[in-house]
């Protein structure tokens, strides 16, 4: 599973289609998950052993994520396309970056 989206990396100016879900770290201890998406040019790149472009780290409540005794992937790529890209200057909730990505 993975997420199929156009992002500029703003350092490079290099646009990433393809972000796919690679470490997953639950603290259950203090009820977060932390969850990194790596984006790659396309799937292909992908395939082919070719590094990532960029990374995107996100932090979750862990109980909505977990789906009986199993940490959900398909539960983390929903709450990606939810999760606010950040704040704008007045403190305000961005619209999420993901919310039109295609799942592959």
């Amino acid at each position: 599973m993975a997420l199929l989206h156009p992002v500029e990396i703003t350092e490079t100016g290099v646009t990433a289609s393809y972000w796919r879900i690679t470490h997953v770290q639950a603290d259950f201890t203090a009820g977060t998950l932390d969850a990194q998406l790596h984006g790659y040019l396309h799937q292909d790149a992908r395939l082919d052993g070719r590094m990532p472009l960029s990374r995107m780290a996100f932090r979750f409540p862990v109980g909505s994520l977990v789906v009986g005794e199993a940490i959900s992937l398909p539960a983390i790529y929903a709450a990606v396309r939810v999760a606010p890209a950040g704040q704008d200057e007045d403190g305000a909730a961005m619209p999420p970056l993901f919310a039109g990505a295609t799942d592959i």
